[in-house]
């Protein structure tokens, strides 16, 4: 979708809104780093400097809305009980990533979120999307530069996780246009030159090995997972 020509002034009101969303933002996202990345496997979530600097002004996610649970240093999906093994129809849990919020400048431009499980360049079947979802823009609503991001909901058995250990989550949102399909450096998450997305990190210590009761029994599942496939 194409972009709007920027206004050459905001009304003070917008002004104000926008420096005190970006910094309390800023700020979350610093004590972040300091107080979640001496963890091992834990990176800096975002950066969020380069906002209002680049020639396509860089989306980000929304620190706030973000829900508690997901703020943890490093999630925990325990893939199955003993009780969910035991029905008629067995099931397992999957650890679902929503209530997540991007905000984007220019309501007229679309987004994507594309999620990954532990990239890696040198492993090409890593650098695959297990989920790649639009995030339409609208010509209709001047005010609408924040929008939800699709659940992903991250399954141990469809991304072929066999062992237990700590897996990478990661969601890239950037402007549909400005992502670089010929890119052999970062494939399938590369941005063209002036365009930056929004990254976002979340450690997750998966637990394929059965436990008792169920896989979403609290309080060893941290944030509370959800059964699937069940009768």
């Amino acid at each position: 979708m194409s972009r709007k020509a920027s206004f050459s002034h905001r009304p003070q009101g917008t002004n104000r809104l926008l420096f005190q969303r970006f910094f309390r933002g800023a700020a979350l996202a610093s004590i972040l780093g300091v107080l979640v990345c001496a963890q091992v496997s834990c990176l800096i979530p975002q950066t969020v400097e380069p906002i209002l600097q680049a020639p396509h002004p860089a989306p980000y996610i929304v620190v706030e809305t973000i829900p508690r649970y997901l703020l943890a240093p490093q999630l925990t999906l325990i893939r199955q009980g003993v009780g969910d093994a035991a029905l008629a129809q067995a099931c397992h849990c999957q650890l679902w990533f929503d209530g997540l919020v991007v905000h984007e400048d220019d309501p007229t431009i679309t987004l994507q979120a594309k999620w990954f499980v532990d990239y890696d360049v040198s492993n090409p079947s890593s650098t695959r999307p297990w989920a790649a979802d639009l995030i339409p823009g609208t010509f209709d609503n001047a005010t609408a530069i924040v929008r939800p991001v699709r659940t992903f909901q991250f399954d141990a058995d469809a991304v072929g996780i066999v062992t237990s250990g700590v897996h990478l989550v990661e969601v890239v949102i950037g402007e549909t246009n400005g992502f670089d399909p010929s890119s052999t450096t970062q494939p399938n998450r590369a941005m063209k030159a002036g365009f930056t997305p929004a990254v976002w990190r979340f450690p997750v210590n998966v637990r394929v090995e059965q436990v008792p009761g169920q896989c979403n029994q609290s309080p060893a599942q941290s944030p509370p997972s959800v059964r699937v496939s069940c009768p």
